[in-house]
């Protein structure tokens, strides 16, 4: 029944966008400028589970809402516009999570953090922004490395299989 389907993916989105904030908000590196932190791993995630569009609102909404409650406001619409991007790069239509699609995307990710952080940054700071680059790309790095070795256990555990065969 697609309401059913619907209903299934709304959850595990907004459970998804749960994860995200945690992991962005409370398990974190504060940096010069802002903070590093695995919550892009999360997106990740979602965007290899989920369809695109439930996967683009958890991974806006689940960053947004670190933004918001760690005080960050004027980042609140870089960081939607940034991790809706990271997730669109992401596959959920093939049988495994890591495949060459996704992890092409990982390294995509990279550089849609760096510049598109640094691009609100160097108004928002001027120069300063440039001290920010370095750590973004460690946080892309880290949480591409985290993606596909919680993926491959994901992979090997059917995850994605045992939720489409639920759902």
């Amino acid at each position: 029944m697609k309401t059913n389907k619907n209903i299934f993916n709304l959850v595990l989105a907004a459970l998804f966008a749960a994860l995200i904030f945690v992991l962005t908000k409370f398990v974190s590196v504060p940096t010069a400028i802002g903070y590093i932190h695995p919550g892009d791993a999360a997106i990740y995630l979602a965007a290899s589970l989920l369809p695109t569009p439930y996967a683009m609102a958890a991974a806006g909404l689940g960053g947004a809402l670190a933004d918001l409650v760690g005080g960050y406001f004027p980042f609140i619409p870089i960081t939607f516009v940034v991790k809706v991007l990271l997730a669109l790069c992401f596959t959920s239509k093939k049988e495994n999570m890591i495949n060459v699609r996704n992890i092409i995307a990982a390294v995509v990710c990279c550089g849609i953090t760096v510049f598109g952080y640094f691009s609100f940054e160097i108004f928002y700071y001027g120069t300063g922004a440039f001290g920010s680059m370095l750590p973004n790309l460690f946080q892309g790095v880290i949480s591409g490395v985290l993606f596909v070795i919680i993926g491959f256990a994901f992979d090997k555990a059917k995850i994605k299989n045992r939720l489409v065969a639920y759902n």
